[in-house]
């Protein structure tokens, strides 16, 4: 062979793999296998050189697409950032090059969150082939806003082939489905939850009893009545309000005050015994007594009725545990009111 040739060659194919002239031109002249060998580096050369342009062209694509989009889009590979829309860094308060390269842990609002967030994304890849679900994101001020995120693989079926995402903002959707949310379990005057959402946590709380404590008072507020017809429906409003906050001071976290509707209220003590219950009951009671509201020179105060029912294999359902706890209620109210009275079941006849 022609050394000459050989060397320009060399030369030649060194220059298109630095990205040189076009893959079309500065080939040698050259005959016979030698000419074989040119022409064959020359078409590989013009294949990849086609290659490259049309990869290009599906970037710029991308790029535009990214740019354009009116939701955030982002495509990350092995838990980092590789491509970002320009809508998803102004949601995040980032420029594009500052997020590029970067781990997408940060975005996430704490460690804790970025790892169980890797943990429900990869579950839902392993059982359905794509991620579908909301997650709490930090912009760069350190803000918080809630996200949809849609995420499926850029090769289906290839993790290492990079991973699409498209994110939306919902905080404001997901404040007013919250505050919907809110507004059907609680009673809008006192912020307590309603009788229904009383009813849901104490059928909940009983479906997981198995044997172990669980009680419920019913409290009915004595001479409530009388109030609102001396110094009207507001100042009215207003005890219930207060009354409220004292009895939610008088319990723990876990266990759930209600208002069932006019001045009659309900507590579910999730694993708190009979005799415990009891002793709750009586400093509600007292504390009650002795709560007043001074109102234009007026002093108003309320007594409580409180019945007690302890759950047990006597008291099958939510319904039964309710009019046991009513039964001790009205007990108390006919006792001669602000007293504590615990539901007894009645004796067999003998």
């Amino acid at each position: 062979m022609d050394s000459r040739i050989i060397s320009l060659l060399q030369g030649r194919v060194k220059e298109q793999l630095q990205g040189g002239t076009p893959a079309a031109q500065g080939w040698p002249d050259a005959q016979g296998e030698l000419g074989e060998l040119v022409t064959l580096l020359r078409d590989v050369a013009l294949l990849h050189e086609k290659q490259t342009r049309s990869q290009l062209a599906m970037v710029d694509q991308l790029r535009a697409i990214l740019d354009h989009a009116s939701v955030g889009i982002a495509i990350t590979r092995n838990g980092h950032l590789e491509l970002l829309g320009q809508h998803l860094c102004r949601t995040l308060g980032y420029a594009e090059g500052e997020l590029l390269g970067c781990s997408t842990r940060l975005i996430q609002v704490s460690d804790q969150a970025y790892e169980e967030f890797g943990t429900r994304v990869s579950l839902a890849f392993r059982t359905q082939g794509y991620f579908d679900g909301e997650q709490l994101l930090q912009r760069k001020d350190g803000s918080f806003f809630w996200a949809h995120m849609l995420a499926r693989g850029v090769v289906a079926g290839d993790a290492g082939g990079g991973t699409i995402w498209i994110v939306e903002d919902i905080s404001g959707a997901k404040a007013d489905r919250d505050r919907l949310s809110w507004t059907a379990t609680h009673d809008s005057l006192t912020q307590l939850a309603n009788r229904r959402e009383f009813e849901s946590r104490l059928s909940q709380a009983m479906s997981q009893f198995n044997g172990r404590s669980l009680s419920v008072l019913y409290v009915d507020l004595d001479r409530f009545k009388a109030i609102n017809d001396t110094a009207g429906h507001a100042v009215g409003d207003e005890v219930l309000r207060q009354i409220s906050r004292l009895m939610e001071s008088q319990v723990r976290e876990s266990d759930t005050v209600a208002r069932l509707g006019g001045d009659e209220f309900a507590v579910l003590l999730p694993g708190c015994s009979q005799e415990r219950a009891q002793q709750l009951a009586e400093h509600m009671r007292a504390a009650v007594e002795a709560w007043r509201l001074v109102h234009e020179d007026m002093a108003f105060n309320v007594g409580a009725s409180i019945g007690i029912a302890a759950v047990t294999p006597d008291l099958p359902d939510m319904a039964a545990v309710m009019h046991a706890a009513d039964s001790a209620c009205y007990e108390a109210k006919r006792s001669g009111r602000n007293c504590v009275v615990t539901y007894a079941a009645p004796k067999p006849a003998s």
